[in-house]
């Protein structure tokens, strides 16, 4: 979101460049290429959506559809290319990259969706304080968001693969609360927001997940306490005081491990650290002689 498949894509091909090392061509050649190649994929495919929200557009007669579908067109052409400037274009990327990831991993629950309230919030804060945004204008943006979770579903051409998994729940677990990566309460406007987002919908994505802590605000408790009496078992509620002590146990560092994400059913993972918490299936101890503190 602040840096763009452009500053992306613009870092790759400067690594690229820089190899000089036979081993080096062999084995991060390849990687490099591929993120160049992802990069304009993804921004070519939004671009389709760019033109023909324009079209749509155009041939709208509806007003207030028409700014919308204006506004759809403008935030496709603009991002993922391009850093983010505003919460609609950020929510536009945050789908295109999960939607993109699709078209490899088809099973939404292994692609973390991360801590939407702390992503998110400066920039739903920055058009906030522009005028550019309402909380009720916010909270429609992430209903979008989840009505287009909702409707992805997995589908398979091997028939002994679709008995297994087709039409399986996808799993996009949200996280809000906790805390930060410094230590300070995390709950903030979009925690409520969000929380608030899911209720009305009265389906079952995202699985919303809340962390709470000994800091946790009463306000913000008793809003999800208010959340889980509708009746849908949600959000599921994540414990620090017992998850972050675990991570720690394990050798992760304190910043990383207050900055976990919930996903997929229950599991727990650390963001640009690693892609599943592989203690909770081998176990709650370290593999025999391994000093590798990121286990």
């Amino acid at each position: 979101m602040a840096r763009g498949r452009k500053g992306i894509r613009e870092e790759a091909r400067a690594r690229l460049a820089a190899l000089e090392h036979p081993r080096d061509l062999v084995h991060k050649r390849p990687f490099y290429e591929a993120v160049i190649i992802t990069c304009d994929a993804l921004s070519i495919w939004a671009r389709r959506y760019a033109k023909l929200a324009g079209e749509m557009a155009a041939k709208e007669t509806r007003s207030q559809r028409k700014d919308e579908l204006r506004q759809i067109a403008e935030a496709c052409d603009w991002a993922p290319e391009n850093p983010v400037r505003t919460f609609h274009e950020a929510i536009q990327v945050q789908w295109f990259a999960q939607l993109f990831s699709r078209l490899e991993e088809m099973v939404g629950g292994q692609i973390c969706q991360g801590r939407y309230d702390q992503i998110f919030y400066p920039y739903y804060m920055n058009d906030l304080t522009k005028g550019r945004i309402t909380p009720e204008a916010a909270k429609e943006l992430f209903q979008c968001l989840w009505l287009n979770m909702m409707q992805s579903v997995e589908s398979q051409m091997s028939p002994s693969a679709a008995s297994g998994r087709e039409g399986f729940s996808h799993h996009e677990t949200v996280t809000i609360g906790g805390q930060t990566a410094e230590g300070r309460d995390a709950t903030n406007e979009l925690s409520y927001i969000v929380l608030e987002s899911t209720r009305p919908l009265k389906c079952s994505y995202p699985e919303l997940a809340v962390r709470i802590y000994a800091g946790t605000p009463d306000k913000f408790l008793h809003a999800v306490a208010d959340a889980i009496k509708d009746g849908k078992c949600s959000p599921k509620v994540i414990n620090d005081e017992v998850e972050i002590p675990f991570f720690l146990s394990h050798g992760v560092e304190m910043r990383e491990a207050l900055d976990y994400s919930v996903s997929g059913c229950t599991e727990l993972r650390l963001p640009n650290r690693e892609t599943i918490a592989w203690a909770h299936f081998c176990g709650s101890r370290r593999p025999a002689g391994s000093n590798n503190p990121s286990w």
